[in-house]
């Protein structure tokens, strides 16, 4: 075969190549408008929206509260001259954890699978709702930094690194959604845990460092708190608003590599109880 052959043959095999990667995102997209709509008038649209930002809402309430309480109390913030920004840069990172985990175990049960398109997978619909909180939990969140800076005079409400920002909250996302999807698999092999998991997740607020600096506890408290991921998400994200804070307790290597690691154990976990959850259902 010619030189040219063997190119116009490469040139074909390439978009040939391309074709079939746009008609799969494009059936990608298909399926998931397919399914925002079908999940809105499941839920009658408005109740559908509003569910969604009155998750975004709960650590505003989370916030308020404990600012409430800290001026009750005549405390200073731990670190940084604002309490608001100091609690927010806590709470937020934290709840985008808490709330990935706790939405993503939901599509996978029983129920959510029913009905389903010809070629949507059990992960589509996952996916979906993955998308749509991140969406409203970043309007809200931005919403409240912005405020700080506008009407607050907080100028430390906008990141100084906005890079380290968007790690640091794409990550602890990530840790939700592998926790998310191991729950959601368990849970229907284990129906109790879809209880007890909401608990301790809110429960692990307290314990990853919402309006305490881990590098000012004693070494022993130190390394119990270090072994949760969370708590190095939290401390990574207050590196992008305040330039010295301390990186005790922020090891960015440990939280990718656990989250990770969980969403591998989630995903292999999912493919390999499918069919079997779904010929006892």
């Amino acid at each position: 075969m010619s030189s040219g052959a063997r190119a116009l043959g490469a040139q074909g095999g390439a978009a040939g190549h391309w074709s079939a990667v746009r008609l799969a995102l494009r059936n990608q997209i298909n399926v998931f408008t397919a399914l925002l709509y079908r999940e809105a008038e499941t839920r009658h649209g408005h109740s559908f929206a509003l569910g969604y930002i009155a998750a975004g809402i709960e650590p505003l309430v989370i916030v308020g509260t404990i600012g409430v309480l800290f001026s009750a109390l005549s405390r200073t913030p731990p670190y940084g001259h604002s309490l608001l920004l100091f609690l927010g840069t806590g709470v937020f990172p934290i709840y985008l954890f808490i709330h990935t985990s706790l939405r993503i175990r939901q599509p996978l049960n029983a129920m959510a699978q029913r009905n389903r398109f010809p070629i949507e997978r059990p992960l589509d619909h996952l996916m979906v709702h993955a998308v749509l909180h991140v969406v409203s939990s970043a309007a809200v969140a931005a919403l409240f930094f912005l405020s700080l800076y506008w009407f607050g005079g907080v100028e430390a409400a906008i990141p100084y690194d906005p890079i380290t920002a968007i790690g640091a909250l794409a990550t602890l996302f990530v840790l939700g959604l592998a926790v998310g999807i191991f729950n959601a698999v368990f849970a229907r092999l284990v129906p109790v845990w879809d209880v007890i998991w909401p608990a301790v997740a809110r429960a692990s607020l307290h314990f990853s460092g919402p309006y305490f600096v881990a590098a000012y506890l004693p070494p022993a408290q130190r390394f119990y708190f270090g072994l949760n991921p969370v708590m190095h998400g939290v401390n990574w994200l207050r590196q992008a608003f305040y330039p010295f804070y301390p990186h005790v307790l922020s090891d960015r290597f440990y939280l990718i590599m656990v989250a990770l690691v969980l969403l591998t154990l989630g995903l292999l976990l999912e493919a390999g109880t499918r069919r079997y959850l779904e010929e006892k259902e």
